[in-house]
């Protein structure tokens, strides 16, 4: 039998203190340690983040785009500075009141102030006839109340009335009244303007140099009123 011949063994020497080692086992990796975070940083991530802020500045901003588009045209900084258009009309003092029958409302024409309900008539186009009352309130804010008697005004005069109202939708009403002498009615806080026929720049005159020279300039409802 022929002599075995012994394999070399290595002797391994492990340093004082150092772990022993199992075998197979493989060194355990170094832990990474982050750095802390910026105060700002921490303040945005309070927030959802940058992209979460940044949604949310995009909605203020739309939202705002929105406000601003849905407010009435022809702003209050536009006052004319010319003679005011129309015959001039005494009222009585513009007191509120609830009861129809204290509305001082002339023979023939749309009253242009006075007494008046505290609730007034919004801005707009309607196809029927708004209370006096209230649009008498309108007037005092400065709107432009354009009216028309529905049996003397033709379907083209009041088309092109409709027209002239909606260009300057954040200044007019424009109503049918049955009760109006004229085809056509100009009215504002104290001032009557009457047309058999229609006259287009002479509307548009009205209502620049009219507007806004009342009581009370300026105040809008957009919400229109049934």
């Amino acid at each position: 039998m022929g002599r075995q011949r012994m394999r070399p063994t290595r002797n391994r020497t492990t340093a004082p203190g150092s772990p022993v080692e199992a075998p197979g086992a493989t060194a355990p990796r170094p832990v990474a340690v982050r750095a802390p975070k910026p105060a700002w940083r921490e303040t945005v991530d309070s927030f959802g983040g940058f992209w979460t802020i940044a949604i949310i500045l995009a909605a203020v901003l739309i939202v705002v785009a929105l406000v601003v588009a849905s407010q009435p045209k022809n702003s209050i900084a536009r006052i004319s500075t010319d003679a005011l258009m129309g015959e001039t009309v005494t009222n009585s003092p513009a007191n509120h009141i609830t009861d129809p029958a204290l509305v001082e409302i002339p023979k023939g024409n749309p009253p242009v102030g006075g007494p008046h309900f505290p609730v007034p008539q919004a801005t707009g186009v309607y196809s029927g006839a708004v209370p006096d009352g209230n649009t008498i309130h309108s007037l005092e804010h400065g709107i432009i109340w354009l009216s028309y008697n529905p049996q003397k005004a033709d379907a083209s005069t009041i088309s092109k009335l409709a027209s002239i109202a909606k260009s300057y939708s954040g200044d007019t009403i424009l109503s049918p009244r049955p009760d109006n002498t004229s085809t056509i009615t100009l009215a504002s806080w104290g001032r009557l303007l009457q047309m058999d026929q229609l006259n287009e720049g002479t509307v548009k005159q009205f209502i620049e140099t009219n507007r806004n020279r009342s009581p009370e300039p300026g105040v809008r409802d957009v919400a229109p009123m049934p």
